[in-house]
Order: structure tokens, then sequence, then C-alpha cells
């Protein structure tokens, strides 16, 4: 055997020992991603995507391996975080990314497009043609369906607490009040425009004080909830807490 035949099937051991130590490494590694059909089975891999050809329908590719159309996908789990469905379709659209997990109550989100197809005011005439992408929060209990996140849907599921509860109240008399002063607000800043109007043609141009102050009344509430928590998001995270400390 030559120098050279010794270095080349030297070579070729170390290279088989390495291929070797790696697959027996990634069998060693528990795959952490996986998809759950809508059969209710579970499939598990290192690596989730999703696809989108131009020419076919979206679908997920799991290890660079096997495919599976996304209308058989009820949920699943990828580097991008944890997705779980909310209407029937073969679209990324179809599922919403939970962003907060508790012991009872899970929040969740998802984006949809809104196009405005160029209708002026009042649905005539031509305005201008485009679309904005806006979020939409869920919730879940205790792992169950998605609900809206509003008002109505979490003050039944959170009945069972009156820590919750009372918040949830808060915030509905809070709604009121604000709603209030916006109407308020409405009423005085028209009154302080027709005012101004009326001056400006009696030879006059000064801007009404209740323009001011009908802008403030409207502005109040916004400034108000801006450095506020919102109640829904506290009286679920009360629900969450109290759970887990009543659990301990």
């Amino acid at each position: 055997m030559t120098y050279l035949q010794k270095i080349f099937n030297l070579c070729l051991f170390l290279l088989t020992m390495g291929l070797s130590a790696e697959a027996q490494s990634t069998m060693g590694q528990p795959r952490q991603y996986f998809l759950q059909l809508r059969t209710g089975e579970i499939v598990y891999a290192n690596k989730v995507q999703i696809k989108s050809p131009i020419f076919k329908s979206d679908y997920f590719l799991l290890d660079d391996s096997l495919q599976y159309g996304i209308e058989l996908v009820d949920t699943y789990q990828s580097n991008q975080g944890y997705f779980t469905r909310i209407a029937p379709g073969s679209s990324t659209d179809a599922f919403a990314k939970r962003i907060s997990e508790g012991p009872r109550i899970s929040k969740f989100y998802s984006s949809r497009n809104y196009y405005n197809y160029g209708y002026g005011a009042y649905g005539y005439g031509m305005g201008m043609p485009g679309h904005s992408r806006r979020r939409i929060y869920y919730f879940s209990k205790d792992h169950g369906p998605l609900y809206e996140y509003n008002y109505n849907n979490l003050q039944q599921a959170l009945a069972d607490n009156a820590s919750s509860m009372a918040i949830l109240k808060q915030y509905r008399r809070n709604k009121i009040i604000y709603t209030g002063m916006s109407i308020a607000g409405a009423g005085v800043l028209a009154y302080g425009a027709i005012s101004s109007a009326n001056s400006s043609q009696n030879g006059y141009s000064s801007i009404s004080p209740a323009v001011y102050g009908g802008a403030a009344l409207i502005a109040t509430p916004f400034v108000i909830q801006l450095f506020q928590k919102d109640k829904l998001t506290q009286a679920m995270e009360v629900y969450n807490y109290e759970l887990r400390d009543t659990s301990r």
C-alpha cells in the first residue's frame, strides 16, 4: 500500500466516523418542533418551515423532507413560536400566534389585511386605493378554542374569579365615562367651529375657545389609556396569578 493510499484511507475513515457521530448526535437530540394534524396525530421535527411556491398551495416542510398541506394542520410549533388555528383555510392567516402563556388563560394574535378599494366619502366617488394590516387578539382558556379578546368574552371566561371581575367592572365603567367625554367633546368642538365660522363672517378671524376645549375633551381618554395598563390584560393576568398563587 503506497503512502498516498494510506492517507486516502485515513481521511475516508475520519470522514465516516464524523458522519456517524453527527448522525448519532442528531438522533439523540429531542425534536423541539412539531405539527399537530387535524386528525390528532403529532409529527415532531428539528425544523419546521412554511413554503409558499408561486404556482402551488402553501405547505409545511419538516426537516427539509416531509411536506404537509396547511389545511391539514391544527397547531404547530416552530422557531417563530407556537401557533393554533382560528379559522378554516390553507393560508398562514388561518393561524394565531401565542404571545403570552398562562396556567389557564393564554393570549394570541393574528394579522389581517384590510383593503380600501378606492371609494370616497359615503361610498361615492373615487379615493386612493390601498390596504392596511391590523392585529386581532384572541385568548384561550384551559387550552380550549380561541375567542376574540373583548370584554364580553372575558367576562364569561373569568366569571369564577372575583378580582378579575372587579377589574372588568372598572373597565366597563371607564369605557362609559370615556365614551361620554368623547361625545361631549365632539359637541363642544362643533359648537366652537360654528362660532369661529360666524365670527369670521362678521369680520373677525378668531378661533373660539370651545374648539380647544372640545379637542381637549376628545383627547383626554386617549391620553389616560396611553399611560394606564389595559384593564382586560390586567384582569387576565390577575386570574392567572391568583391561580398560580393558590396552587403553591
